[in-house]
């Protein structure tokens, strides 16, 4: 063999090791939507959603989600990096839910309390 030859195929082997391990490797854990799920679930939090019965169980589904994300995300393995995505994907919705539901019930009292005061200051005036 040659010097070029065993260069060629030298460099040939560090190329395909490469991409053996590039290919076989873990993947980089979901970050941005771990970030995105945490944001949405603190939101909801925030917006009372333990309070509201129905934003309370899409909270709870989002924090469940959460936990099984980084539990899959711990293995590194690739198939399970995608698989946390996709639990993370659905926990952010999940809190985005909540949020919006809570938001709508504390609507919906506020408009309740409205028409009572509006029957109220009717009531006085007649």
């Amino acid at each position: 063999m040659t010097i070029k030859t065993t260069t060629t195929r030298a460099v040939l082997g560090v190329f395909l090791g490469a991409a053996l391990v590039a290919g076989c490797g873990s993947s980089p854990p979901p970050t941005e939507r771990m970030e995105s799920s945490a944001a949405s679930i603190r939101g909801a939090e925030q917006a009372g959603a333990e309070d509201v019965p129905r934003a309370a169980l899409y909270l709870q589904l989002a924090n469940e989600q959460s936990a099984k994300a980084k539990v899959l995300i711990a293995t590194g393995d690739k198939d399970n990096m995608k698989a946390a995505a996709s639990l993370l994907m659905r926990a952010s919705a999940d809190g985005d839910l909540a949020i919006a539901l809570a938001d709508d019930e504390k609507d919906r009292l506020a408009a309740e309390h409205a028409v009572a005061e509006i029957h109220t200051f009717e009531q006085q005036t007649h």
